[in-house]
């Protein structure tokens, strides 16, 4: 007794010493509580959203969710009936019954599902926790949306998830060029963890420093125009199989651009991304003919130009080299009509008798050409001017030829000709705005660049570009002019280089630069097509008169007929054709204000292309086939999409040689044709006899 009295009274006497003093042994036990318990755990701020001009939501932190079983009854309810909750978890989770078993059976206090369990979205959870199943819970994480898609992906770019730390990195685009100030300042909370080292259900959290959201950033991007660009890219890519396509939409008066694309393109929910770079602005390339408007500009600038002064069309002789217009045939045409149908000899002779390659490269200086626009973007390119001794590429850059440019700077370069000569630099971040404060940090102004040229030769080269939609003989007239509003533009068609050897056969960089209406321009538009299948300017033109018809429209500019070929630009539809007789599918064909090709001498149709029910420009050919055996056509003038269709129609065995108009056919006219056959077609630029207008930088 007395032994067990004073072993009582010493233990009693160490928890009094304890209680007072907080030690034992020299030991502070409640920092050694904390050390041993007391956790701390960064807290990410929220990275901050891009949104269109209209707020509209175009890359987003949303919260996910990572699911997780309870297998241990100290941190509250557990998992019951393991066969139970993996049948039924496993009509959600992309896992098999089998599998959930095996990893809810593991001796372990808490379990995960690996990836099938990561980045739930909240419908999922809401789906699982109906399910009423003891010991699932859920951890929320960060997750990165895009709600669009496909929508302006290289601009935008994309975000990587860091799993440890929660944190969002941009990867491309503005998500990487902002990321700086898309991400949140991080903060700090503490809790305590139990004996085991096991994190506790419904921890008490104590902040020790805020977390702060990153900034917001507004775009200049409309989601409508966008949307139609997007759609229109999207039915080229598809027909016409090219190897890139891009395109740039733009308010001229501000620099604002309102929609960017380009082909092939991703989705950044998934990243499926084929080329990481943007080619709006990292990717230059010999832009051929619409780089005619700053020569034009820069010898009308320095009061040389005489537009109806008349020259000799054809060819030149250049340093050996010889260098022609697409078209040799035009003969003595004025200095006007060469900017109209394109012509590279005027460019030459203007460089050799009113202003010199030197003078000229300077002026593509003050546009814009040679330095980098500045979007907030990573990876841009400034291009390439002639280096100083390449006197035959000071010369073929006036139209087009030996630089390089992208399309942002032709987009910023044409604000000078719609805006009396000033050039209004690019921009794409209209907002800036502060959650954390409520206040926006930036807004956007109109920044100004250089004034190349005086506002009377910006007026001089803006007429000369309508006269290119306008004008009978303008290499924009068929393929670009608009059909409810005055436009005016530049072609070009561009060679592709091919080091030392020179340039490809056949092989062209299409573009057009084109502007609307013509009195007053609100939009303009950049447009590039890399080596189609079919189609070329066709194509392209396609493209662009979509896109500008549709936004202009939406931004309610006001419509103006187009003089003298609206007619030409109304669509038909393809009428029922099968077993009508050939006489009623005529007349039928002709009262859609189309063309009939007959294929064949039967009396009844048996085959049609387009099929009935397509809609197709007006004046398009529709063929009906009657027999399998017919005559051959004369193929000269047609386009190589027309010959496609008739050759997929009857099984015709076609080889092409070039791009255009056929020119040539290896078997004649009139031949009957009724086993194999295949026919050699060569094709050129030159649209004689059919009415079409191209152009070629050669």
């Amino acid at each position: 007794m007395v032994t067990a009295g004073i072993l009582f009274v010493y233990v009693a006497g160490c928890f009094v010493k304890i209680a007072v003093t907080g030690k034992t042994r020299g030991t502070d036990l409640y920092e050694y509580a904390l050390q041993k318990y007391l956790v701390e755990e960064v807290v990410t701020g929220r990275r901050g959203s891009i949104y269109d001009r209209d707020g509209n939501a175009l890359a987003e932190q949303l919260t996910s969710y990572t699911l997780y079983a309870n297998l241990y009854e100290g941190y509250g309810d557990v998992v019951e009936n393991i066969e139970e909750t993996a049948e039924k978890l496993s009509t959600v989770i992309d896992l098999t019954p089998e599998e959930i078993s095996e990893i809810l059976s593991k001796d372990a206090r808490q379990v995960e599902f690996g990836n099938a369990g990561r980045q739930l979205t909240y419908l999922q959870k809401e789906e699982i926790e109906k399910l009423e199943l003891s010991g699932i819970n859920f951890r929320q994480n960060n997750k990165r949306f895009y709600p669009n898609g496909v929508f302006a992906s290289h601009t935008l770019g994309y975000t990587k998830l860091d799993e440890e730390t929660g944190t969002l990195t941009g990867e491309m685009g503005l998500e990487l060029y902002l990321n700086d100030y898309l991400t949140g300042t991080d903060g700090l909370i503490q809790y305590i963890k139990d004996k085991k080292g096991y994190l506790q259900p419904n921890k008490t959290e104590y902040v020790i420093e805020q977390a702060k959201d990153g900034y917001d950033f507004y775009l200049t991007l409309d989601s409508t125009i966008q949307t139609f660009l997007e759609e229109a890219m999207d039915k080229v890519w598809e027909q016409a199989n090219p190897k890139s396509l891009v395109a740039v939409v733009a308010n001229p008066k501000t620099g604002e651009i309102l929609a960017m694309g380009n082909r092939a393109s991703f989705d950044p929910n998934i990243r499926d991304i084929e080329g990481y770079n943007n080619p709006v602005i990292s990717d230059p390339f010999e832009p051929g003919s619409t780089m005619k408007i700053y020569t034009y500009a820069a010898v009308i600038n320095e009061g040389k130009y005489s537009g109806s002064q008349l020259y000799e069309s054809g060819s030149r002789l250049v340093n050996g080299l010889t260098i022609r217009d697409y078209n040799t045939t035009w003969g003595t045409i004025s200095y006007d009509e060469g900017f109209y149908r394109s012509s590279n000899t005027a460019v030459i002779d203007m460089l050799k008798n009113w202003i010199t390659p030197d003078e000229n490269i300077e002026y593509l200086k003050k546009f814009g050409f040679g330095s980098p626009v500045g979007l907030p973007l990573p990876s841009e390119s400034a291009g390439t001017l002639p280096s100083s001794s390449d006197s035959t590429q000071k010369i073929t850059a006036g139209f087009g030829q030996g630089l390089l440019t992208t399309p942002i700077q032709h987009i910023q370069a044409i604000t000078a000709i719609l805006n009396e000569g000033q050039i209004i630099k690019p921009q794409l971040v209209s907002q800036v705005y502060d959650s954390n404060t409520e206040e926006t940090v930036f807004e956007i102004q109109k920044v100004l660049g250089e004034k190349p040229i005086t506002a009377e030769t910006a007026e001089k080269v803006k007429q000369l570009m309508i006269g290119v939609t306008e004008e009978e003989t303008g290499s924009g007239r068929i393929a670009y002019a608009l059909k409810d509003f005055t436009s005016g533009g530049k072609t070009g068609t561009a060679q592709i280089a091919d080091g030392a050897n020179g340039y490809l056969a056949n092989e062209y960089v299409y573009s057009y630069i084109g502007f609307a209406p013509a009195e007053d321009p609100q939009l303009v538009m950049y447009v590039a097509i890399d080596r189609p299948e079919t189609g070329g300017h066709d194509q392209l033109g396609n493209l662009y008169r979509f896109v500008m018809q549709n936004a202009l429209i939406y931004l309610g500019a006001e419509k103006i007929p187009t003089v003298d070929i609206a007619d030409f630009y109304q669509n038909s539809t393809v009428p029922q054709l099968m077993n009508e007789s050939v006489e009623t599918a005529v007349e039928e064909i002709e009262q859609a204000a189309l063309i009939p090709v007959v294929i064949g001498d039967g009396e009844q149709i048996f085959a049609q292309s387009p099929k009935s029910g397509s809609t197709v420009t007006s004046s398009s050919k529709v063929f009906v086939q009657t027999s399998k055996n017919y005559e051959l056509p004369d193929f000269t003038g047609w386009t190589k999409d027309e010959v496609v269709q008739f050759a997929t129609l009857t099984n015709l065995d076609v080889e092409y040689n070039g791009e255009g108009y056929v020119s040539e056919q290896s078997v004649l006219a009139g031949e009957m044709v009724t086993d194999a056959l295949k026919v050699t077609l060569t094709l050129t630029k030159d649209s004689n006899p059919s009415p079409h207008e191209s152009e070629s930088s050669e």
